[in-house]
């Protein structure tokens, strides 16, 4: 009879073991199971700040411009580039007007310099057309005698 006793008890303590090893075995998983992080949420109430040094925005008119709120120096300018605006953190605005630079290959500089010429000369030709006009009113006159003056009268003799 001691016989089945000790396969019992040979039972339990197998049954024991091998709930410790599952015992160990679940620690060991829940110590390497990788906990989930809680989620958290950033509201970004201004814009990213970003490298650049300056902001850029088309704008229609001014007071666009002061409405307009800026993190860093702002440039502003309307559709067609003509005037710029510029606003500091501060809100200062300065405004400026702006003029397209069209650079010139060495073609384009020689019929630029060439039609200058032209207007040169004909401002010279026009010069010199009038001046002979003016000399030739003026023979007229000082050719022609007056009526009204008498040569007696003229000089004082004495």
């Amino acid at each position: 009879m001691n016989y089945p006793m000790y396969n019992n008890q040979f039972q339990f303590q197998e049954l024991q073991n091998m709930r410790d090893r599952i015992d160990s075995q679940l620690r060991s998983l829940q110590q390497n199971q990788v906990q989930p992080q809680p989620i958290t949420q950033n509201f970004q109430l201004a814009p990213n700040p970003t490298n650049n040094e300056l902001e850029s925005k088309y704008a229609n008119n001014i007071n666009e411009v002061r409405n307009t709120f800026v993190t860093k120096t702002g440039i502003f300018v309307n559709k067609d580039f003509s005037v710029m605006w510029v606003k500091d953190i501060n809100g200062n605005v300065r405004t400026f007007n702006t003029v397209e630079v069209v650079e010139m290959d060495e073609k384009d500089k020689e019929i630029f310099n060439l039609k200058k010429q032209i207007e040169e000369m004909k401002g010279m030709i026009k010069h010199e057309s009038n001046s002979t006009n003016i000399t030739d009113v003026n023979e007229q006159v000082t050719n022609k005698k007056s009526s009204r003056v008498s040569n007696s009268s003229r000089f004082n003799e004495k």
